[in-house]
C-alpha cells in the first residue's frame, strides 16, 4: 500500500534525525543517512515522490486511494539525493520480469494498472478452473465451495503454510473473520482491556467457507494492491500459468543519500532477460554505492 510505504519513510527518517540529535551530529537535520530499498514503484509512486520532493499530501492518489490524510514531510532539511542519477547515464532498470499487466488487467478503456484495475477474463477463467479443482464442498443447489480444509490446502500450496501472505488475510475476511478495529486493538494492549486479537493476527473461521466469487475476490484484492507477480506465482503453482511472452522493466529499487554524503561509485547490475534466471536468482537486481563524507 502506498500509504504504508509513505508512513514508513516518514517514521524512519524522523527516527534517524532524532538519533542524530541525540549523538550530537553537527547538523541533525542533514544527518549521515542512506535510504535504500524496494519502493515498489517508479518515479510515479508516492514513496519516491516523498523522498525526492520532501513532502506529499492527500491529493496524491496511489492504487485508487490518497497516500496520506494530510501533508507529510521528511524530517531532513532538504529532499534526498537519487544516488543512481549522479552518473552521466540513465539509471538502468532494477526490475526485469515477465510483462503481466496486459494479461491480468481487463482493458475497459477506463481502468489501468494504477487506477481501479479489474481482473481480466483470462485470469478469471484460470481461477475458476483452480477453484473447481480445490473445492470439495457440494451445496444443495449444485454449487461448490471450499471448506476450511480446502482453503488450508490452497494456502499451503501457494505460500508454504497457513498464516502467511496477503491471500490468507483476504481469505479470512471473505470467510467471515472480522479483525478488531484500531481502537479495539489499542484497548487490548492495555491492562484490563478485552482479550482481542490485533488486526494482523488473522485466523480462518472454523465454520467458514469460500465461494467462487470470494476466491476470485481474493485475487482481485491482490491485483488492486499491485501484486502482479504474486498472482502469476500462484497461477503457476496451481497449474494454470499465464502465456507470458514479453518483458517488463522498471527501476523499483532505489538508493538515496543526504547532502552530507557524496556518491563516488555506483554499481549497475544489468539483465536483458526476465529474472529470476540462471544468472540472477531474484526478480530484483542488486544496487550498491560507495560514499564519501563531505
Amino acid at each position: 500500500q502506498g500509504s504504508r510505504r509513505v508512513r514508513q519513510i516518514v517514521e524512519g527518517i524522523s527516527a534517524v534525525v532524532k538519533q542524530a540529535k541525540k549523538i550530537k551530529e553537527s547538523d541533525p537535520s542533514n544527518p549521515l543517512l542512506v535510504v535504500c530499498g524496494d519502493f515498489n514503484g517508479g518515479s510515479e509512486c508516492g514513496a519516491v515522490r516523498l523522498v525526492e520532493d520532501g513532502q506529499i499530501g492527500p491529493e496524491f492518489i496511489e492504487d485508487g486511494e490518497p497516500v496520506s490524510s494530510k501533508v507529510k514531510k521528511i524530517a531532513t532539511s532538504a529532499p534526498l539525493i537519487d544516488v543512481s542519477r549522479q552518473l552521466e547515464r540513465e539509471p538502468p532498470p532494477t526490475l526485469v520480469v515477465p510483462e503481466l499487466i496486459s494479461l491480468m488487467v481487463h482493458d475497459s478503456g477506463s481502468s489501468t494498472a494504477y487506477d481501479n484495475p479489474i481482473l481480466s477474463e483470462m485470469v478469471k477463467e484460470r481461477l475458476e478452473k483452480i477453484f473447481n479443482g480445490l473445492a470439495t464442498l457440494q451445496l444443495e443447489n449444485g454449487d461448490r465451495e471450499m471448506s476450511l480444509k480446502d482453503v488450508e490446502n490452497w494456502l499451503v500450496k501457494i505460500n508454504g503454510l497457513v498464516g502467511r501472505g496477503s491471500e490468507f488475510r483476504a481469505a479470512a475476511r471473505e470467510m467471515g473473520y472480522k479483525p478488531p478495529t484500531e481502537d479495539e486493538g489499542d484497548a487490548a494492549s492495555k491492562p484490563g482491556g478485552p482479550a482481542l486479537k490485533r488486526s494482523q493476527d488473522f485466523e480462518l473461521p472454523e465454520d467458514g467457507t469460500l465461494s467462487l466469487h470470494s476466491f476470485i475476490q481474493v485475487y482481485q484484492e491482490e491485483l488492486t494492491g499491485g501484486k502482479f507477480w504474486g498472482i502469476a506465482h500462484d497461477l503457476h503453482i496451481l497449474g494454470e500459468p499465464l502465456p507470458v511472452t514479453d518483458t517488463y522493466m522498471a527501476r523499483f529499487d532505489r538508493m538515496y543519500c543526504s547532502h552530507t554524503l557524496t556518491p563516488i561509485a555506483v554499481l549497475d547490475t544489468l539483465s536483458s532477460v526476465a529474472c529470476p534466471n540462471i544468472k540472477e536468482p531474484s526478480d530484483h537486481l542488486p544496487i550498491a554505492a560507495t560514499f564519501q563524507i563531505k
